[in-house]
């Protein structure tokens, strides 16, 4: 539309060219009404097409903005409760594997899990990890992990400026969930930095919430 528009004022211009020597040489002037009839028509109707054009995109990136802004919030609610899930779940595997450390070297006769005695705290973790593995606590940690970092994805797939603060919000919650779910699979250290290591995590975790 912009360069119907040019096209109009230079056949405007050149009419007006023509009407100034045609004045000059008393000679007849329709031709130079013409053009700049015609120039002046299609100058108009390339402005108002162009001025019609970007307010439709206009709308159109506005109802864009809208629909981004739905979704986002639609999916940010989301955000807490697999958070919240995720931690949950990671906050009873984290806390029940510090007990289980701690007794199975300062207890005297060790720690039972699943009914059997260890005093080898490195068997005895294995043990209460396998328990839950086996009733489905780490799947169920785990996809709900999965839930919050793919919710994460659709709101970053759906950002406006007016969410970028709750969108860093989600980010770090993201990072902590993994953070705290990466210790409880992936128990490391001594039973001291572990039992650190988990309290912070813990109350990181919880902060996001």
């Amino acid at each position: 539309m912009l360069f119907v528009s040019g096209l109009g004022l230079i056949l405007l211009i050149i009419g007006a060219i023509f009407f100034f020597i045609d004045y000059a040489k008393g000679t007849h002037k329709k031709l130079s009404y013409i053009l700049m009839a015609i120039g002046l028509i299609i100058a108009i109707g390339g402005y108002f097409g162009n001025t019609y054009q970007i307010k439709q995109e206009q709308i159109r990136q506005a109802k864009i903005e809208k629909n981004k802004e739905k979704t986002f919030a639609s999916n940010y609610s989301n955000i807490r409760y697999y958070t919240y899930t995720t931690g949950i779940k990671a906050e009873k595997i984290g806390d029940k594997l510090t007990s289980v450390w701690h007794d199975a070297i300062w207890n005297d006769n060790g720690v039972t899990v699943d009914g059997k005695s260890y005093t080898d705290f490195n068997k005895a973790i294995e043990a209460q990890y396998a328990v839950y593995t086996s009733e489905g606590t780490i799947d169920k940690m785990d996809t709900a992990l999965s839930h919050l970092e793919s919710t994460y994805a659709t709101l970053k797939q759906n950002v406006t400026n007016k969410n970028e603060t709750k969108l860093a919000d989600a980010k770090k919650a993201v990072k902590d969930a993994k953070k705290f779910v990466n210790l409880v699979e992936n128990p490391s250290g001594n039973y001291s930095t572990f039992s650190d290591n988990i309290s912070e995590a813990d109350a990181n975790l919880s902060d996001d919430l």
